[in-house]
């Protein structure tokens, strides 16, 4: 019987890491055009799969995301395939797991269920998705582009441009994860 429950919720937690990828891939196509980083919901999604259904699984959901989009499917913002890695935003996707990841992780160890530390999480999480992308961003247009930019241009263009939104965006899932904590919605324990 043990085992039957086991499985269970270990069938319902891919469920659910499939449900956030999916979600995520929406997030891809609302957007504001911005050149070279456009600014999408991607993040909001990242981060709610990290809140919700924790650090792991949360990691899990955007690991099956990117995976999707490097298949082929056009689940990115400019498409999809393996040649996608050549793009100059796929490290604002590689970050994306590790986002998923810390927003849970944040959350999973906040002192308390409020706006600052779900706000803490989800900034925690864009923190390290700009870590990975700005860089990221730099190699592909200077060094395989051959643009010469500059790392000041990949600062302006992939980190001042879009964090205004994005700082906005942490408190509206700051308010969404309250929102549902109080409605008790656990997708996930432990």
């Amino acid at each position: 019987m043990h085992s039957i429950s086991a499985s269970s919720s270990r069938t319902r937690h891919w469920v659910l890491a499939g449900l956030f990828a999916a979600l995520t891939a929406v997030g891809a196509f609302i957007r504001i055009p911005i050149p070279y980083v456009p600014f999408t919901l991607q993040f909001f999604f990242c981060a709610l799969s990290g809140i919700l259904l924790g650090s792991r699984w949360g990691f899990a959901s955007q690991v099956i995301y990117v995976l999707m989009g490097l298949s082929g499917l056009p689940v990115f913002t400019a498409g999809g395939g393996p040649s996608y890695v050549f793009q100059p935003t796929f490290g604002y996707l590689v970050g994306f797991c590790l986002g998923g990841y810390l927003t849970g992780l944040i959350w999973e160890r906040a002192k308390a269920r409020n706006f600052l530390w779900a706000y803490l999480a989800a900034l925690g999480g864009l923190a390290v998705i700009y870590l990975v992308g700005v860089p990221y961003l730099w190699m592909i247009v200077d060094m395989y582009l051959g643009k010469g930019r500059g790392v000041a241009w990949a600062v302006k263009v992939g980190f001042l441009t879009p964090i205004g939104g994005d700082l906005v965006l942490c408190a509206l899932i700051a308010m969404v994860a309250l929102r549902l904590d109080k409605l008790g919605v656990r997708l996930v324990r432990g």
